[in-house]
């Protein structure tokens, strides 16, 4: 399994774990609107703060899916709203607060009643399988946080630390990378690969490499500018790449083909031998693809 990296900012884990301060009246109904049952199992607990204690824990284990350990700051407008449904004052809430054995047997008991899991290392493993495919479309980071940590809340277990949920989404990725990566270059062969590498290493006539040559704007239409097509066409056509793409995510390759569209050739030599061979030929085929259409398009353009 791929070695996790942190991928988010401070801002960015506190925006996932906490409510926004900003909430709508539409979304507190929404999510913290009690049932008549959930009122009865609140109203079992003698004292104002321990029932309005309770009754938080059990709204944020609901949403946004941490406990109250890990939930810091709840917008005053949330706690009125729950607070208006049991008939007690927020002010209570303070004193809960500091009742840190009351708070543990309260989430116990709410795990008995309600049926939540703490998250165990089996969740990992699951929780990878599930977002593979998402990742094989699309590795934006927090897409895939929002996305695991639906799964995790859709399957009652109580969210872990939020670097732990980080940590693999960093995996998943990786991973996705990987199996994309190792499809392109399962269809490229010894020979095309020797000659890519002749592409970032050899110069030019200009002392360019021939990477180099071929990424240059051809300049506006004219007879000489089709020509300068014609040869980058040809040189790309000799490499005669047939990629095994059919089945992979146009997102995906779209971000791999800006890879090879954004690196310089020295930067190109630094990166592991498949990943810099599945770059080149994928950009190498999307350029392919895009100067066939510059050389028979009445109005040509720049690359």
């Amino acid at each position: 399994m791929a070695i996790a990296e942190i991928l988010l900012t401070e801002d960015q884990r506190l925006e996932l774990m906490n409510i926004s301060q900003n909430i709508s009246e539409y979304d507190i109904v929404k999510f913290y609107t009690f049932s008549p049952d959930d009122i009865k199992i609140i109203n079992k607990h003698r004292r104002n703060y321990n029932r309005l204690g309770f009754a938080v824990q059990l709204a944020l284990l609901r949403n946004p899916g941490w406990s109250l350990s890990n939930t810091s700051n709840i917008p005053e407008s949330v706690l009125n709203y729950i607070s208006q449904q049991i008939h007690v004052d927020t002010k209570d809430f303070e004193l809960y607060a500091q009742r840190e054995n009351t708070r543990l047997e309260h989430i116990q008991e709410i795990r008995r009643i309600y049926g939540f899991k703490n998250y165990k290392e089996e969740n990992n493993l699951s929780l990878v399988k599930i977002l593979i495919p998402y990742a094989m479309e699309n590795d934006n980071v927090i897409n895939l946080m929002k996305l695991a940590i639906n799964e995790i809340k859709n399957q009652k277990v109580i969210l872990p630390g939020i670097t732990t949920i980080e940590k693999v989404v960093s995996i998943v990725i990786s991973e996705a990378d990987e199996r994309l990566i190792d499809t392109i270059n399962n269809s490229i062969t010894i020979e095309q690969k020797y000659k890519l590498d002749l592409l970032i290493t050899t110069k030019s006539d200009d002392s360019k490499t021939r990477l180099g040559w071929l990424k240059e704007s051809t300049g506006r239409s004219s007879p000489k500018a089709f020509g300068e097509v014609i040869k980058r066409l040809e040189m790309i056509r000799n490499l005669h790449l047939e990629l095994n793409i059919g089945g992979l995510h146009p997102n995906r390759l779209r971000q791999l083909c800006r890879l090879g569209s954004k690196y310089e050739p020295f930067l190109l030599r630094r990166f592991e031998e498949k990943k810099r061979y599945s770059i080149l030929a994928l950009y190498l085929y999307q350029l392919s693809q895009t100067l066939t259409d510059k050389a028979f398009l009445p109005v040509a353009y720049d690359l």
